[in-house]
């Protein structure tokens, strides 16, 4: 049930710019979607579980420049009614929540798809942004754009959004399939990000089976191990 309208975190009617990107994907940003933002990105920086995530890469763990943790959906005002928000606009069920911190601006996420969602086709990916107001970057995926030689932000591309202090963005269709996206390093930024996600797959279409980010790489002929693993902070 939603809490009294006095006690509501967001606001339903807040101002939203939708970008078409392509005919298959778009990309939405709510300016201002959550109330009181400083005191909730505060709230959840102190009292959340922080992990370090590290990768598996060339058969040794890489942390990850960033911190993660899971969240229940109703274990915050913030995340449940933006919860009920959502499926009430989408009338979809998401999976969630994932919560990131980026500590200041030295933290990042390197542009990339959630490929580990499989069916690409028909998704939604919605995400609360509190704290430091810091690019976010989407970028066609092909060769004519390549990612490890040109800096996110920087190809005439790309897109760049703003989103911080209790933005919502919402990225939908194909997107996954066709756009990259990423939170590049931020010089001079000392305050806090905090990232709160939600996802839904249609499970239509032909799902990729590639082995993802998360997966791993490793070359030797020691025992595999997981691709990923988490040291509490």
């Amino acid at each position: 049930m939603d809490e009294p309208a006095n006690e509501l975190r967001i606001d339903r009617g807040a101002p939203v710019q939708r970008i078409e990107l392509t005919e298959a994907s778009w990309v939405e940003h709510v300016s201002g979607f959550v109330r009181d933002a400083a005191a909730v990105a505060d709230e959840l920086r102190q009292s959340l579980p922080w992990e370090q995530a590290e990768v598996l890469r060339y058969d040794k763990y890489v942390p990850e420049k960033r911190l993660g943790t899971g969240m229940r959906g109703d274990s915050h005002p913030v995340t449940r009614q933006t919860g009920l928000h959502l499926e009430s606009r989408h009338r979809v069920r998401f999976d969630g929540v994932a919560a990131l911190l980026y500590r200041d601006g030295s933290d990042f996420q390197g542009l990339h798809s959630d490929r580990e969602m499989r069916w690409l086709e028909d998704t939604l990916i919605a995400i609360v942004v509190l704290g430091a107001r810091r690019p976010f970057v989407l970028r066609p995926r092909g060769d004519r754009v390549p990612v490890e030689r040109v800096p996110a932000g920087e190809h005439p591309d790309d897109v760049v959004l703003m989103p911080g202090e209790g933005d919502l963005l919402v990225m939908g269709g194909a997107n996954q399939r066709e756009w990259l996206h990423g939170v590049p390093a931020a010089p001079g930024v000392t305050e806090p990000r905090i990232s709160l996600t939600w996802r839904w797959t249609s499970r239509r279409g032909r799902p990729d089976t590639a082995p993802t980010f998360y997966d791993g790489r490793s070359f030797s002929d020691d025992v595999r191990r997981p691709g990923t693993r988490q040291r509490r902070i």
